[in-house]
């Protein structure tokens, strides 16, 4: 990392590599540390060395959803791997390089968008509806949809405004249950599941501990300019369109 990024010696680094398989983090922590924290550490420390704008992509799992929102000034804790990983990721970076921007984000989707289990959430949906599955889908986890591409055009306007180091929420505008997400795309994209069930969390066969609500707000965008994200729902009818074109 420090060869190539001296090599290249950029003016900016954006870090969007993370190990974000939630329940492979759970049984494998040495990994989900080494890329999530001590990879992310290497990379904020090189882009540092070169004077380049470092940006980390985290997560809405640094917090363990004990109040209805949360915004950049609130405490993160971790109630699993991957989220501590994640935390233990931003403390570093701080470590590493004081001038570098944290970007917290939550429930991506976006064109060429695929979580560590190979894929998003929206491509998934489709898929089990194409092929004409029941479909069960937890409606006890909260958070706030984001397109890649509305999260890639704030990034941007912070670079371009100079933004200052510390730590940005970016996301889609409102907040919804997993199962609410579901819906949604159903209903906007025209194609319809044979059945599609809410279910609880502990129903749903997860073995990791996850927050109940983790919808991110922010207090620090409107103060250096950048407009609040569109309304997720505005954003995914945009996806869908895009993709199914």
């Amino acid at each position: 990392v420090s060869s190539f990024i001296q090599h290249k010696n950029p003016d900016i680094v954006i870090n969007t590599a993370a190990y974000n398989n939630t329940e492979e983090c759970e049984s494998s922590p040495e990994k989900s540390f080494r890329v999530n924290a001590i990879g992310a550490y290497y990379v904020a420390q090189a882009a540092s060395r070169v004077g380049a704008k470092n940006f980390f992509i985290s997560t809405n799992y640094v917090f363990d959803g004990s109040k209805p929102s949360f915004t950049e000034d609130d405490c993160p804790n971790p109630l699993n791997v991957y989220g501590a990983s994640k935390y233990a990721g931003e403390n570093l970076i701080k470590i590493a390089d004081n001038n570098a921007l944290i970007i917290r984000t939550s429930m991506l989707f976006g064109v060429s968008y695929q979580s560590g289990k190979g894929y998003n959430f929206v491509s998934l949906m489709l898929e089990k509806a194409r092929r004409g599955e029941e479909i069960k889908v937890v409606n006890d986890e909260f958070g706030s949809p984001t397109y890649t591409r509305d999260i890639a055009y704030a990034i941007k306007e912070l670079i371009d405004r100079g933004a200052s180091s510390g730590t940005y929420h970016i996301v889609n505008s409102g907040s919804c249950s997993w199962y609410e997400f579901a819906v949604a795309i159903f209903e906007l994209s025209g194609i319809h599941p044979k059945k599609i069930i809410p279910i609880l969390t502990i129903e749903s066969g997860s073995h990791i501990v996850r927050p109940v609500s983790t919808v991110l707000t922010s207090n620090k965008l409107a103060s250096v300019g950048v407009a609040y994200l569109r309304p997720w729902k505005e954003a995914l009818a945009v996806y869908l369109k895009e993709i199914m074109i």
